[in-house]
């Protein structure tokens, strides 16, 4: 997969990933779904060829390669009580997934897995834009039914959390001392 942005009034993303003997090329406004195209390949074609020529061409036009190491840690945290862990990690794992898809489908990033232990889940992302984000996963919870109990944070510049919803929670960040991107 090759992954680009593009600042300027709006922030933009392109990305381009093969399927098969297909190409996926997604872009848009980094927040908002956008647009989907696919490029057939013909039997002689090499996927990385075809996927490094596009990806020049938006380069030309301004787009930069995305830096993963500037993508920001942003953690969903559910509690859980002494008996409830099976259930709380089925729950991170379906949360993992949501996060996927609304991340990767905005164009803002991906779930990097989580963790689980001394009673919290922490499901742990890296996004483009917090803001985005935000919204972009109190609305994929609230549609699963999933926003009760959860705290949402990320990882600022100065290395402590900062808690985005609910406003004003505290982060139990013990699980996530030793969690690494």
């Amino acid at each position: 997969m090759i992954k680009l942005i593009k600042k300027d009034s709006k922030l933009q993303y392109w990305e381009v990933w093969e399927d098969g003997k297909t190409l996926i090329v997604h872009f848009g406004t980094v927040g908002d779904t956008g647009e989907t195209e696919e490029i057939n390949l013909s039997l002689i074609q090499k996927a990385k060829k075809v996927m490094e020529k596009l990806a020049k061409e938006k380069v030309n036009n301004g787009f930069e390669f995305l830096d993963e190491d500037k993508l920001i840690q942003l953690v969903v945290q559910y509690s859980y009580e002494e008996g409830e862990m099976e259930a709380t990690l089925n729950k991170r794992h379906f949360v993992e997934d949501l996060m996927n898809e609304c991340l990767g489908w905005t164009g803002n990033g991906s779930c990097d897995g989580g963790d689980i232990g001394s009673g919290t889940a922490n499901i742990i992302n890296y996004v483009i834009n917090v803001d985005e984000a935000l919204r972009a996963i109190i609305e994929v919870l609230t549609n699963n039914n999933l926003l009760e109990n959860v705290k949402i944070a990320y990882l600022n510049e100065d290395e402590e959390f900062i808690s985005l919803y609910p406003e004003g929670a505290s982060f139990d960040i013990m699980q996530l001392s030793s969690y690494e991107n």
